[in-house]
């Protein structure tokens, strides 16, 4: 049995592509691509895959495995995203090599079998390993899962695990209360990104407080519409 209801599951979904596009998810979104600034690559689709994390090759890969249209056409940069090639480049201004991926991303982005590589790929690398931790800990709010899950696309899954020990809060599984460690939860997720020594990173923290604003205003439920970041109403 999941941990959300399917409904909630697209509201969480929805709040991670305002955090990542700042626009609700669309058949579009599953196209945006660009060079970060912060040394991490190409960043692509709906939920932001990067090259150095390796949900980018892991996409591609999952796109060839499912005998996407383009496949042959991605093969000839397997090797360049497998040494992370676009972490080394000017993100404003890319080689052609680069380019050129980014220019075939897009255009894959409107394939059906990419956008279900790209599903696919976040659920099983980052969802399920969210899920499974809250589940652990006996969560059961869907703001829960959302923090864990936002935490699982920006920082990994161990993440979770490494934050935990930053408070003493203890989770319900151990006799602890719900919102007091979600709340602890994101507070370390918070301090944790403003000591980064990128100034990048440090602004990546506003996020964390996007999701302790719906905390605060008691919607723990993510009962909608509701108004998130830059002003975006959630269905």
């Amino acid at each position: 049995m999941g941990a959300v209801t399917p409904e909630q599951k697209r509201v969480i979904d929805s709040v991670l592509s305002i955090n990542e596009t700042g626009k609700l998810p669309s058949a579009t979104a599953y196209s945006t691509v660009t060079v970060l600034a912060d040394g991490a690559g190409i960043s692509y689709g709906k939920h932001q895959s990067t090259d150095r994390s390796g949900s980018l090759d892991a996409i591609v890969l999952r796109y060839l495995d499912l005998g996407g249209s383009m496949s042959d056409k991605f093969r000839p940069f397997l090797k360049d995203l497998d040494a992370n090639f676009s972490t080394k480049v000017d993100p404003k201004n890319p080689p052609q090599h680069v380019k050129d991926l980014m220019n075939l991303l897009a255009e894959a982005g409107k394939d059906p079998i990419m956008q279900r590589a790209q599903d696919e790929v976040f659920d099983e690398n980052y969802w399920v390993p969210a899920e499974q931790r809250g589940q652990a800990m006996k969560l059961v709010t869907p703001l829960a899962y959302l923090a864990l899950y936002d935490t699982c696309i920006h920082s990994g899954p161990s993440r979770i695990d490494a934050l935990r020990k930053n408070f003493p809060e203890r989770p319900p599984s151990t006799g602890g209360d719900e919102t007091a460690w979600v709340r602890a939860f994101l507070n370390a997720r918070f301090a944790w990104l403003k000591s980064n020594s990128n100034p990048l990173v440090q602004k990546s923290a506003d996020r964390v407080t996007a999701i302790l604003k719906i905390a605060d205003s008691g919607n723990w439920n993510l009962k909608t519409p509701f108004v998130y970041r830059f002003n975006v109403t959630i269905p």
